[in-house]
């Protein structure tokens, strides 16, 4: 089981970079009536961008 502490590992699209970050936010992202996914929020350790990618399924939602 994964806590909202945890590093997730991502891409970076301002470097292209993957990398291992804590996501600042963690929602679930759902059309209606359809399985959806999970979405954080990351801020760039290189350039200090926010940017959003998809979190694994079992993570938990933090904000």
């Amino acid at each position: 089981m994964l806590a909202c502490k945890d590093k997730v590992k991502v891409r970076d699209p301002t470097t292209g970079k993957d990398i291992e970050v804590v996501p600042i936010k963690v929602w679930p992202l759902a059309p209606r009536g359809r399985k959806g996914v999970k979405i954080g929020l990351f801020k760039s350790p290189d350039t200090g961008k926010y940017f959003r990618a998809k979190v694994p399924d079992d993570y938990p939602v933090c904000s």
